[in-house]
């Protein structure tokens, strides 16, 4: 069947349903589109996408450019566009390309500067009349590591991956006709602390109180088969009915979920949603050798792996958006009771230096970093 009038009869089938069998109905992942976004992503013409780089600045545009061919909405009346109206332009003061050994002596010779940059972000509106209101959002960051001493790192698998999941899952999910309304919320800025996810919660769009879930991908295309890490799972307060839910939908797609990379639940774009106390999750396919180094490049990317767990995403997606109920808080009795999958991902190489380690958000509600600066 064509792919567009799959989706019309899907949109028909669903528009009054119980989550009921509605997996079954939605389209499928494509491999190969996934491997052909991600190939252009860690593509040598984007540089690495460094924050307040040109080839952050192209991946922003090849974002909303695929956003508006998807005719998604602005999570605003009449966007906030530097470019589009999917474009959040913020200020990021850094300087850039100063990484490495002689940060110190780099920096003095290109102090911090403003520039502006984007995270990207557009809507599928929810239908229920109450609910649409009520927000679920998808997120993956975007940028990576640049060019470092004439040194291109691709960042294929960090974070490629998870935007060309992201971006799949968007289009798989376009004609659903969620009850809440679907948020793809694509971040700038997270290798250098957060930044991008910090600066968008802190001037939301809608009301902190309206986002009810956060589902974050980050690093989502290697891993061996079956072994799929989910962040929050042990983590007192913060594991709710969402981590539960993922559970269930990773189970139904041959998957156990792991917690073996619990340590860095800090380390990506949830974490912003998370110490805010919005229910969070991120899905990750664990830490390899090649985590910030050039080698992280698209030929080591499993793309049957990532279409599955972009099938795990997309229907966890719904069933938060359709869901009576939004995500809460899990008794510490529950979670503690949880088997969990193997953890089998090899972890980094201690023989290679990471270029910089990721920078990690204040515990704190409310405290952002120093170096974010806004503009409106």
């Amino acid at each position: 069947m064509n792919f567009w009038v799959k989706s019309a009869l899907t949109t028909i089938l669903l528009s009054g349903r119980g989550l009921a069998g509605a997996a079954a109905l939605l389209p499928e992942p494509d491999p190969k589109r996934l491997e052909a976004d991600l190939a252009y992503l860690a593509s040598p013409g984007l540089a690495g996408r460094e924050t307040g780089t040109p080839g952050a600045e192209l991946a922003a545009a090849f974002l909303s450019a695929e956003m508006q061919d998807l005719a998604l909405t602005p999570i605003q009346d009449g966007g906030f566009g530097a470019v589009t109206p999917f474009h959040w332009p913020w200020t990021y003061w850094g300087g850039f390309g100063s990484w490495g050994p002689d940060f110190a002596a780099a920096s003095a010779i290109r102090p911090l500067q403003g520039d502006t940059v984007c995270n990207v972000v557009g809507v599928i509106p929810g239908r229920d009349p109450v609910l649409r209101g009520e927000y679920v959002f998808v997120t993956a960051h975007f940028d990576h590591l640049g060019v470092h001493y004439g040194t291109w790192f691709p960042g294929a698998d960090d974070n490629a991956s998870g935007t060309a999941g992201m971006l799949e899952v968007m289009r798989l999910l376009r004609h659903s006709s969620p009850r809440r309304t679907l948020a793809f919320l694509a971040v700038c800025g997270e290798e250098e602390g957060l930044l991008g996810s910090e600066q968008f919660l802190a001037h939301p769009p809608v009301p902190l109180e309206a986002i009810k879930a956060d589902i974050n991908l980050d690093m989502v295309g290697r891993g061996r088969k079956g072994e799929l890490h989910i962040m929050p799972a042990k983590r007192e307060g913060y594991v709710t009915t969402l981590t539960r839910e993922a559970r269930v939908r990773a189970a139904a797609h041959g998957v156990t979920l792991s917690a073996g990379i619990e340590d860095h639940w800090r380390d990506s774009d949830h974490y912003s949603f998370a110490r805010r106390r919005i229910p969070s999750v991120c899905f990750n396919t664990g830490l390899h050798a090649d985590y910030h180094q050039p080698t992280d490049t698209p030929d080591k990317i499993n793309f049957k792996g990532l279409a599955n767990v972009v099938r795990i995403v997309r229907d966890l997606a719904l069933e938060t958006a359709d869901a009576e109920a939004a995500p809460s808080v899990l008794p510490a009795s529950e979670w503690k009771a949880w088997a969990w999958g193997p953890y089998r991902s090899p972890g980094l190489d201690p023989a290679i230096p990471v270029l910089h380690a990721p920078a990690q958000a204040a515990e704190a509600d409310g405290q952002l970093p120093a170096c974010v600066g806004f503009s409106r």
